[in-house]
């Protein structure tokens, strides 16, 4: 039996997923977006103050790490890779370390069907630079979601799991509103997924983005939203058989 981590928000804090990676030492990551990825700020101290940002310092040993898009990606450079993979599995600079593109479909080990949709819309555009810090392309489009009807398709038609970054409208409704941004209820990425939901009817899903833990069931879904590392509540979970 595979070790299998579902794990949230990871913001390019590279040195803890180390970390969890050797303590663990799980055989397959899922991971929900905000992975980290600024190619172009390598070798830059832009995002760590105390040394220079080292893009490509993830180790997954023997394990095989899959990661979707956020917000806080460069998406630029993102699709540009996606398109030369034709919009497979995308292993960057790091040997088993993949960016899972929107509508992307693995498959476990074990026969279950995990679709990958990332993106999401950013709140805090007016802080950030377009080209640098924020890209438009990070709200999803209807070709991401006809790549992803066409993939689950070639996947046998079913989907067993959903790893995304955002969540459809009914799973982030039970949500503690006091502690989410309702802004983030208007994202133009929140109506794909219900569409998603509806059209293949996963049994489990998992998302990040809000910093925040919580689990619910809604249509036949199992629902989790995963916290992200360093904020202290649950961040990660081991996916059951």
């Amino acid at each position: 039996m595979k070790k299998i981590i579902i794990m949230g928000d990871v913001h390019a804090d590279f040195g803890s997923l180390n970390q969890f990676l050797n303590k663990k030492r799980p055989d397959i990551i899922l991971q929900c977006g905000d992975f980290g990825w600024w190619p172009h700020r390598h070798g830059t101290d832009k995002i760590s103050r105390n040394r220079r940002f080292d893009q490509y310092s993830v180790k997954p040993g023997g394990a095989k790490v899959y990661w979707c898009d956020g917000n806080h990606e460069n998406h630029d450079d993102l699709q540009e890779r996606a398109k030369a993979a034709q919009g497979g599995a995308v292993e960057i600079p790091v040997p088993g370390c993949y960016y899972m593109p929107r509508g992307s479909v693995l498959t476990l080990p074990d026969g279950r069907n995990v679709l990958f949709f990332g993106g999401a819309m950013s709140t805090d555009q007016e802080g950030r630079t377009e080209g640098d810090s924020w890209w438009a392309a990070e709200v999803p489009t209807i070709k991401d979601l006809e790549h992803a009807r066409a993939q689950v398709a070639a996947h046998g038609g079913r989907v067993d799991i959903v790893i995304s970054h955002t969540a459809p409208h009914t799973f982030l409704r039970q949500l503690p509103a006091n502690k989410i941004d309702q802004a983030r209820l208007k994202d133009p990425t929140v109506a794909l997924l219900d569409q998603i939901l509806e059209e293949f009817r996963p049994r489990q899903w998992f998302f990040g983005h809000f910093h925040l833990h919580a689990k619910g069931e809604d249509q036949g879904c199992e629902w989790q939203a995963l916290s992200a590392e360093g904020f202290g509540d649950k961040w990660w979970v081991e996916l059951e058989g």
